[in-house]
Parts: structure tokens; C-alpha cells; sequence
């Protein structure tokens, strides 16, 4: 349970770390690819500062993913917990990255 909670923060970690929109926030220095240290949590923000303000509750309005709000250094963020035992790799982290490539979408 706990290795498929930790492959899916890593997938969408991934995901956020190649994605235009997306700064994925507490990573390591320098390692690029490199997400050994992702365990459950994952922390991220919108690079546009506008929608960064909003995207807690334009991702939560879609009621398919959850995420809290946060701050990483004085700044808004948002964290996901992948925290349950029903963890589905594939299908868990395609919904997510719809949710959050859909945030950017008209």
C-alpha cells in the first residue's frame, strides 16, 4: 500500500516537474529526475502568480482531487497528500494530471 502511495506522489511529481504551468517546490538542488525523496506529499505552485492565488480552489471545485493550501516561501502553494489505501497508480495519476492540466484549460 504505502510503495503505491509513494509511486503515485512520484509520478505526479514528475508530471509538475516537466509541466510549463507548474513549479514543483521542495525538491533537491540540482537533481533533476531525481524524486527518491518524494515519499506522500507533494508541493507545488502555479507559475503564473494569478492563478497560483486561485488554483487550491480551482483544483478542489472539480471534486476529483483534493489538495490543502500552503505557504513555500511567503508564497501560495499547494499540497497533495496521497494518503489513502485504495492508491491505483495508472488511473489515480491520469485523473490528476486531467485536474491539473485542465486548471490552465478555458
Amino acid at each position: 500500500m504505502f510503495a503505491r502511495q509513494v509511486q503515485l506522489a512520484r509520478r505526479i511529481s514528475l508530471f509538475l516537474d516537466g509541466n510549463e504551468n507548474y513549479e514543483l517546490l521542495a525538491k533537491t538542488p540540482g537533481a533533476v529526475g531525481d524524486y527518491d525523496h518524494t515519499h506522500i506529499v507533494v508541493l507545488f505552485r502555479a507559475k503564473d502568480n494569478e492563478v497560483n492565488g486561485e488554483l487550491v480552489k480551482r483544483i478542489n471545485e472539480t471534486r476529483k482531487v483534493y489538495v490543502s493550501g500552503t505557504k513555500w516561501e511567503g508564497r501560495p502553494a499547494c499540497r497533495i497528500a496521497v494518503s489513502t489505501w485504495k492508491v491505483d497508480v495508472e488511473r489515480d495519476s491520469k485523473l490528476v494530471m486531467e485536474v491539473l492540466e485542465g486548471v490552465f484549460s478555458p
